[in-house]
């Protein structure tokens, strides 16, 4: 019992330095995979956009420029309905082009 005491005194910088380490390399991990984009957040962050973020977000999701003061006033009103705050921004987006494209082919 003795010798591990002493272990355990010898090496506790040793210790505390591999225990901070376990902490530390998951959470900087999961802070660098935490994404701040729009496109994979939910409509609840759409509504609190700027509206050159939202433009933005549908023109890299649409990778066009075509119809984007649409789509972001489409997804606009889509985010006001209830329970919106759980519903993708990236499928919000893409079934308001999908419509859009449906309206124009008609």
């Amino acid at each position: 019992m003795d010798k591990i005491i002493d272990y355990l005194k010898k090496n506790f910088k040793l210790i505390i330095g591999i225990a901070v380490l376990i902490v530390v390399i998951p959470l900087f991990f999961m802070l660098q995979y935490r994404s701040a984009s729009l496109e994979n957040a939910d409509l609840q962050k759409w509504t609190e956009s700027s509206i050159e973020r939202k433009t933005a977000t549908v023109q890299l999701l649409t990778d066009s420029t075509q119809n984007t003061e649409l789509i972001v006033g489409c997804v606009d009103k889509m985010s006001t309905f209830n329970d919106s705050g759980e519903f993708a921004v990236r499928d919000a987006v893409k079934l308001c082009n999908m419509g859009i494209q449906l309206r124009e082919n008609n």
